[in-house]
C-alpha cells in the first residue's frame, strides 16, 4: 500500500513539473516574443529608367552618321516657342545653352541655334536647306523636358539583413518617390532631308542606387515586425518619415546634371563609332 501511494505521489510530481515546465515555457515565449526594440538600419534601393525609354531610328540613321568625320549639331527651338513667355523662354535657353554646353564638352561642333532659327522664321527655304546653310550635321529639335516625373519605387533592400523586401510589406510605409527626368526629341539629317529619329529618354537619381535609413521594431530573435510602425529617412538623425523623393529638380546643379546624363543617353544612340 505504501508503494501505491510513493508511485501516485511521483506521478503527481512529474505531472506537475510537465505541467508547470509547458507553463514557463508559454510564458517565456509570450514574454520575450513582444520584447524588441526600435533599431536604425540601411536601406538600399535602386530603379533602371531606361526601361521606359523610347527609341525610334530611320535604317539610314547610322549610316549616315557614320559617313561624317565630325559631326556638327545645332539645337532647333520647341514648335510654339514664339508664343511662350519671357519666363519659360528663359528657362528654355537655359536649357539650350545647358544642352549644347555638354555637346561641346564631349568634344562636337554646335552651330549657331539663333542663326538657325532666324533662317526659318524667314519662310523661304526649308528645313534641310536652312541646315545646309548652316553647315550642320544633325538638327536636334528639342520637343520637351521635364524634371520632376512622378516615380514610385517600393522594392528595396535591407543591408544589414541581407534581405530584399517592398513598401507594401511593412505598416504606415509608402514608398521612395524616385523622380525622373525626361528628355524628348527629334533628329533630323541635314544631308538627307529626313528625319533619321524621335526618342524619349528617362534619368533618375535612383539609377545606380541610393541609400536611405529605415528605423523598424526588432524583435529579440534579431526578427524585423514590419506590423509595428516604421519610419525612413535620407539622415541617420532624422528617421521620422513614411516616404522619400528623391529629385533632380531642386536647383540648377542637380538640373544641370539631369541634362548631362540625357544628352549622355541621346549621344549613345547617335554615336555608333
Amino acid at each position: 500500500m505504501i508503494f501505491v501511494k510513493i508511485a501516485i505521489i511521483q506521478q503527481y510530481r512529474y505531472t506537475m513539473n510537465k505541467i508547470y515546465y509547458h507553463f514557463f515555457t508559454i510564458v517565456f515565449v509570450l514574454l520575450f516574443s513582444s520584447c524588441g526594440t526600435y533599431n536604425t538600419f540601411t536601406g538600399h534601393i535602386q530603379y533602371n529608367p531606361s526601361k521606359q525609354n523610347e527609341v525610334t531610328k530611320s535604317g539610314e540613321l547610322d549610316s549616315y552618321l557614320d559617313s561624317k568625320e565630325n559631326i556638327k549639331f545645332v539645337l532647333r527651338s520647341p514648335e510654339g516657342y514664339e508664343n511662350f513667355t519671357k519666363e519659360e523662354q528663359s528657362q528654355w535657353n537655359d536649357l539650350f545653352g545647358q544642352v549644347e554646353k555638354e555637346l561641346i564638352r564631349k568634344g562636337y561642333i554646335v552651330k549657331d541655334r539663333i542663326l538657325l532659327d532666324l533662317l526659318l522664321e524667314k519662310g523661304d527655304m526649308s528645313i534641310d536647306e536652312v541646315g545646309k546653310a548652316i553647315n550642320t550635321d544633325i538638327i536636334i529639335e528639342i520637343i520637351d523636358v521635364e524634371f520632376d516625373i512622378s516615380n514610385p519605387v517600393r522594392e528595396f533592400s535591407i543591408k544589414e539583413k541581407g534581405i530584399t523586401t517592398n513598401f507594401n510589406n511593412w505598416e504606415n510605409l509608402d514608398y521612395i518617390d524616385c523622380r525622373l527626368s525626361k528628355l524628348e526629341c527629334r533628329v533630323t539629317m541635314v544631308g538627307v532631308g529626313n528625319v533619321g529619329g524621335i526618342f524619349k529618354f528617362y534619368v533618375s537619381g535612383c539609377d545606380k542606387g541610393n541609400d536611405f535609413y529605415i528605423k523598424v521594431f526588432e524583435q529579440w530573435d534579431g526578427t524585423l515586425n514590419n506590423e509595428k510602425e516604421s519610419f525612413v529617412g535620407w539622415n541617420y538623425g532624422n528617421v521620422s518619415y513614411k516616404s522619400l523623393t528623391h529629385t533632380y529638380n531642386m536647383n540648377e546643379i542637380l538640373r544641370s546634371k539631369a541634362v548631362s546624363r540625357l544628352v549622355e543617353a541621346l549621344l549613345s544612340e547617335l554615336i555608333v563609332k
